[in-house]
């Protein structure tokens, strides 16, 4: 079992009880107070991590947590809730559960035999689709020569950054190549302190303690500075000087936005601490520069999708899989996600249509469609169409005529009701 993010939301008792017991599981707790912090450390969560609430949330906003399962849904956030509290009644238990909310629930009293138990029924194992420790699965040239440069870079013992566009899973690079270092059995350990990225670091407590304790658990293995181009000066003072001490054998790898190439060159970042976290450089293609990448990508996550929700895997009509492709994606692989679970988890029929990606997710999609369609022939529309939706209804829908006249065209180029053709009787 990976470590995991698990978000507990809940008083700051729930997460030390809670946090203790999954900590010793080898789990990675984070918490949140309220309906509002929880959304928004929600949105933070990668795929495959998981929510714990307690039932009594409490707060000026959400007095239970119904309430907040259904923010959750609201606001496109799919991971698993498991509801937990003191001595839930069985009524608790079916507010929490009725109309897919939470996936399982747990006394808190029951909390040292049971929390584990109930978590890791829910998590991804070793091997399994969402691992975390291998890239987003892509067929493209530019990938391929990306992933044989991390192969040779990670049996060096050299710093890494790695650039990418946001939404790019630049941390599932960062642990493949620890997973394929020769350092693959020793620590590793995440800097993503959030706080770090302004200038209000006299507010935080303790941050050279916290930077210093990093290091310290890294030691013999390797450190990942996430979103390097955000630190503000003062973080990377406090980096700097634990790579410069000398106290630690740790190997850097360092993750960072393209803009960190304008900020090197404005003096926003510390050109010295690039030269010790940047041996060697690796960019990541971007998914609008290689359209060939959709297709894998969002099967992908559609499977992710599946074994998560225990559902069979929903499928993409050619015409929803030609818009998916003719789209730019700013935000990369993380918006693809997003685009194509949402309408896999609305969708009644199985599949993934036209009609579910201009109804559920952007409206850059519509003019998509209308650029598949432009400049075909009457016959390649209507195949087009019939191949794109679910229903011969929905295809003369798209076509802007009635249920009649798309069967006689069907007939004229002789059509099924799949769009194939039917094979014309030879006479002898």
């Amino acid at each position: 079992m990976p470590m995991a993010k698990i978000l507990i939301v809940g008083g700051p008792g729930d997460y030390q009880e809670a946090g203790a017991i999954l900590r010793k599981g080898g789990h990675d707790p984070v918490s949140a107070t309220s309906m509002k912090a929880g959304i928004e450390q929600a949105k933070k969560l990668p795929f495959g991590s998981l929510i714990l609430a307690n039932y009594r949330i409490g707060d000026k906003d959400c007095n239970e947590a119904p309430e907040f399962i259904i923010a959750l849904r609201e606001a496109r956030i799919n991971h698993p809730v498991i509801v937990f509290g003191v001595n839930l009644s069985s009524v608790d238990v079916c507010r929490a559960m009725n109309g897919h909310k939470a996936i399982d629930y747990v006394q808190q009293q029951t909390f040292d035999k049971e929390l584990l138990l109930k978590v890791n029924r829910y998590l991804p194992r070793k091997g399994c689709s969402y691992d975390r420790s291998t890239p987003y699965p892509r067929r493209g040239a530019a990938f391929i020569n990306v992933m044989e440069c991390l192969n040779r870079i990670a049996k060096l013992d050299a710093n890494v950054l790695i650039i990418g566009e946001p939404g790019l899973g630049k941390e599932r690079f960062a642990r493949y190549i620890h997973s394929k270092s020769n350092r693959a059995d020793k620590p590793l350990v995440i800097i993503n302190y959030p706080d770090f990225v302004t200038e209000t670091l006299s507010e935080v407590p303790c941050p050279a303690y916290h930077i210093r304790s990093c290091f310290e658990k890294a030691n013999a293995g390797i450190i990942v500075i996430k979103n390097l181009h955000s630190f503000c000066p003062r973080g990377q003072s406090l980096i700097m000087s634990e790579i410069e001490s000398g106290r630690y054998d740790v190997r850097i790898i360092a993750t960072a936005d393209v803009s960190i190439r304008e900020k090197i060159a404005d003096g926003t970042i510390n050109c010295a601490l690039m030269h010790n976290a940047a041996t060697t450089t690796v960019l990541i293609p971007s998914l609008h520069e290689n359209p060939e990448d959709v297709e894998p990508l969002a099967r992908f996550f559609l499977q992710q999708f599946a074994e998560i929700h225990n559902l069979p895997v929903c499928q993409m009509t050619p015409g929803a899989l030609d818009m998916l492709k003719g789209y730019s994606w700013p935000l990369n692989a993380r918006e693809l996600r997003n685009t194509v679970t949402q309408c896999a988890a609305v969708s009644t029929t199985g599949r993934i249509t036209i009609s579910n990606l201009q109804n559920d997710c952007y409206t850059d999609f519509k003019v998509s469609t209308a650029l598949s369609m432009f400049g075909l022939d009457e016959e390649s529309r209507i195949v087009f169409a019939i191949r794109s939706t679910p229903t011969l209804k929905d295809a003369a829908v798209l076509l802007g005529m009635c249920d009649r006249t798309l069967n006689n065209k069907r007939k004229k180029y002789s059509l099924d009701a799949e769009g194939n053709k039917i094979a014309q009787k030879v006479s002898v």
